[in-house]
Protein backbone atom coordinates (compact mmCIF):
# COMPACT_ATOMS: atom_id res chain seq x y z
CA UNK A 1 0.00 0.00 0.00
CA UNK A 2 1.50 3.32 -0.98
CA UNK A 3 0.47 6.78 -0.03
CA UNK A 4 0.20 9.46 -2.63
CA UNK A 5 2.03 12.73 -2.05
CA UNK A 6 -1.27 14.47 -1.48
CA UNK A 7 -2.29 12.09 1.31
CA UNK A 8 1.06 12.53 3.07
CA UNK A 9 0.83 16.32 2.88
CA UNK A 10 -2.75 16.18 4.12
CA UNK A 11 -1.70 14.04 7.12
CA UNK A 12 1.17 16.43 7.90
CA UNK A 13 -1.13 19.44 7.64
CA UNK A 14 -3.65 17.78 9.99
CA UNK A 15 -0.97 17.03 12.58
CA UNK A 16 0.41 20.58 12.32
CA UNK A 17 -3.10 22.03 12.69
CA UNK A 18 -3.76 19.88 15.81
CA UNK A 19 -0.52 21.03 17.47
CA UNK A 20 -1.22 24.66 16.60
CA UNK A 21 -4.72 24.37 18.04
CA UNK A 22 -3.43 22.82 21.30
CA UNK A 23 -0.75 25.49 21.64
CA UNK A 24 -3.25 28.31 21.21
CA UNK A 25 -5.54 26.79 23.84
CA UNK A 26 -2.70 26.62 26.31
CA UNK A 27 -2.10 30.37 26.11
CA UNK A 28 -5.69 31.51 26.43
CA UNK A 29 -7.08 32.11 29.91
CA UNK A 30 -10.05 30.05 30.93
CA UNK A 31 -13.31 31.92 30.81
CA UNK A 32 -14.54 32.85 34.24
CA UNK A 33 -11.01 32.59 35.66
CA UNK A 34 -10.66 34.83 38.67
CA UNK A 35 -7.51 36.14 40.15
CA UNK A 36 -7.24 36.41 43.89
CA UNK A 37 -7.33 39.94 45.21
CA UNK A 38 -4.01 41.15 46.59
CA UNK A 39 -3.69 40.33 50.25
CA UNK A 40 -3.23 43.34 52.48
CA UNK A 41 -0.30 42.95 54.86
CA UNK A 42 -1.36 42.34 58.42
CA UNK A 43 -1.10 45.26 60.80
CA UNK A 44 2.05 45.07 62.91
CA UNK A 45 1.53 43.63 66.37
CA UNK A 46 3.88 46.16 68.00
CA UNK A 47 5.45 49.42 66.88
CA UNK A 48 8.72 50.94 68.10
CA UNK A 49 6.92 54.19 68.94
CA UNK A 50 4.71 52.28 71.40
CA UNK A 51 7.77 51.17 73.36
CA UNK A 52 10.34 53.95 73.06
CA UNK A 53 9.90 56.42 75.92
CA UNK A 54 7.62 54.06 77.85
CA UNK A 55 8.01 53.16 81.53
CA UNK A 56 8.95 49.57 82.47
CA UNK A 57 5.45 48.85 83.81
CA UNK A 58 3.88 49.99 80.52
CA UNK A 59 6.30 47.86 78.50
CA UNK A 60 5.55 44.82 80.67
CA UNK A 61 1.81 45.41 80.23
CA UNK A 62 2.33 45.46 76.46
CA UNK A 63 4.89 42.66 76.02
CA UNK A 64 4.54 40.57 79.17
CA UNK A 65 7.34 40.00 81.67
CA UNK A 66 10.90 40.12 80.37
CA UNK A 67 12.80 36.85 79.93
CA UNK A 68 15.91 38.58 81.29
CA UNK A 69 16.54 41.75 83.29
CA UNK A 70 19.99 43.11 84.08
CA UNK A 71 20.83 46.37 85.81
CA UNK A 72 24.08 48.17 85.05
CA UNK A 73 24.66 51.44 86.85
CA UNK A 74 21.62 53.62 86.24
CA UNK A 75 20.61 51.68 83.15
CA UNK A 76 18.57 48.52 82.76
CA UNK A 77 18.74 45.90 80.01
CA UNK A 78 15.63 43.79 79.33
CA UNK A 79 15.12 40.99 76.83
CA UNK A 80 11.59 40.02 75.83
CA UNK A 81 10.87 36.79 74.00
CA UNK A 82 8.61 37.48 71.03
CA UNK A 83 7.32 34.99 68.42
CA UNK A 84 10.21 35.28 65.98
CA UNK A 85 12.93 37.08 67.89
CA UNK A 86 14.26 38.44 71.12
CA UNK A 87 13.50 42.12 71.68
CA UNK A 88 16.13 44.03 73.65
CA UNK A 89 14.94 47.14 75.48
CA UNK A 90 17.45 49.45 77.16
CA UNK A 91 16.08 51.80 79.82
CA UNK A 92 17.73 54.87 81.35
CA UNK A 93 16.37 57.47 83.76
CA UNK A 94 14.79 60.55 82.20
CA UNK A 95 15.25 64.10 83.54
CA UNK A 96 12.82 63.33 86.38
CA UNK A 97 14.66 60.11 87.31
CA UNK A 98 11.97 57.72 85.94
CA UNK A 99 13.23 54.76 83.92
CA UNK A 100 12.25 55.05 80.22
CA UNK A 101 12.97 52.93 77.15
CA UNK A 102 15.69 54.72 75.21
CA UNK A 103 16.92 52.04 72.80
CA UNK A 104 15.50 48.96 71.05
CA UNK A 105 17.38 46.15 69.35
CA UNK A 106 16.74 42.58 68.30
CA UNK A 107 18.40 39.24 68.77
CA UNK A 108 17.94 35.98 66.91
CA UNK A 109 15.53 33.57 68.58
CA UNK A 110 17.95 30.66 68.09
CA UNK A 111 21.73 30.53 68.13
CA UNK A 112 23.16 30.64 64.62
CA UNK A 113 20.08 32.31 63.12
CA UNK A 114 20.25 35.72 61.49
CA UNK A 115 19.38 38.78 63.53
CA UNK A 116 15.98 40.06 62.33
CA UNK A 117 15.23 43.66 61.48
CA UNK A 118 13.55 45.58 64.29
CA UNK A 119 10.41 46.36 62.25
CA UNK A 120 10.00 42.69 61.27
CA UNK A 121 10.51 41.51 64.85
CA UNK A 122 7.92 43.93 66.22
CA UNK A 123 5.46 43.33 63.38
CA UNK A 124 5.40 39.56 63.99
CA UNK A 125 4.74 40.03 67.69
Amino acid sequence: MSFSGFAVRRAQATVFFCFALMASCATLPLTGERRAAPVEPAAPVYLAQDILGAKPSDIDALLGPPALTRREGEGEFRRYSLKQCGLIVVLYPDDDGAQRATHLDTAAKNSGSAKPALADCLAAG
